[in-house]
């Protein structure tokens, strides 16, 4: 009479601050998970309470259970899960020995007991399995992310950059490429070591996650050569962008080294244009750079960049 209606003006609640954008997504499904195990731990006792005296079986609402068991696993961490789950577990048990001991009928409690012991039983093994299953699950995930990230710089790798420019061609998706090379990084690792090129070379990477505009990837195309897919960018905005990244560079210290330069080409694709010939164009343009004197910004593309 009033649990169920005071659950549903709860989920109501929830919904009405998520649209408002007072709750985040994450939060919103905890707190439906968490009004929805306290609802059905209430009727799991209060059943115990209204049931027939010649009743052998539990109600149909212990059903609900296994897919709290199952939700556990998709709102939160598998550990902060396998803790979820087993405090259910706990005090469904404790609710169930109570009544068997205090409140049900001699005449029923051994069925009932059974009944309740397979109970128990079910939410035991749907947490053994979800739990094995969130590992492997996690265990995919860690090797999935492992293969499209460069372990050194935490960036995506290579084979990343190609699946996602790949994917904005399938789109007809029009982009921004900014490919850039460190200047005489071979010199950082002949003099000074390559444990200092690579702080150099995650330095880098910092600056390039920190400068991402939003929809961004930056990836390590490979040695000392980075690229930047971006949502398509006026001249001057993506001329700014790479100058601040360029006055960032130059102020970092990594051991011996002081400062860190860069030549960068840039070029935007056409919808559904070959990612390689526009590659070649901000490869060009990168190069364009190196035989004026490095350190500096091209664009391979002024005109279309302009544009808007």
């Amino acid at each position: 009479m009033w649990a169920l209606p005071l659950l549903s003006l709860v989920m109501l609640t929830l919904q009405l601050l998520l649209s408002a954008g007072q709750l985040t997504l994450q939060t919103a499904v905890m707190g439906a998970f968490a009004g929805t195990a306290a609802y059905v731990l209430l009727a799991l006792n209060h059943q115990f309470n209204v049931m027939p005296r010649t009743s052998w079986t539990l109600m149909e609402n212990t059903y609900w259970f296994a897919v709290l068991y199952a939700a556990a696993f998709l709102v939160f961490p598998p550990r902060q899960a396998i803790r979820v789950a087993a405090a259910m577990l706990i005090l469904s048990a404790l609710i169930c020995a109570y009544h068997l001991l205090f409140t049900v009928s001699p005449l029923t409690r051994t069925h009932l007991t059974g009944a309740s012991v397979q109970f128990l039983l079910m939410g035991g093994v749907m947490t053994v399995m979800q739990a094995t299953l969130g590992v492997q699950r996690m265990r995919l995930l860690a090797s999935h992310t492992a293969a499209y990230t460069d372990t050194l710089t935490g960036l995506a790798n290579r084979r990343a950059a190609e699946e996602r420019l790949s994917t904005l061609t399938r789109q007809g998706e029009t982009y921004t490429l900014v490919l850039f090379d460190l200047d005489h990084f071979k010199r950082v690792n002949d003099m000074h070591g390559h444990a200092t090129g690579d702080l150099v070379l995650r330095g880098v990477a910092q600056v390039a996650l920190g400068h991402l505009p939003q929809g961004g990837v930056a990836a390590r195309w490979g040695g000392e050569e980075f690229l930047l897919i971006l949502p398509e960018q006026r001249d001057r905005h993506v001329r700014s962008l790479l100058d601040a990244m360029r006055l960032e560079l130059r102020h970092q210290r990594h051991g011996n080294v002081s400062g860190v330069t860069a030549c960068f080409g840039v070029a935007t694709a056409h919808a559904g244009e070959d990612p390689e010939r526009v590659l070649e164009r901000a490869d060009a343009a990168m190069y364009t750079v190196k035989q004026k004197g490095r350190n500096d910004v091209h664009l391979a593309d002024l005109r279309r960049t302009q544009m808007g």
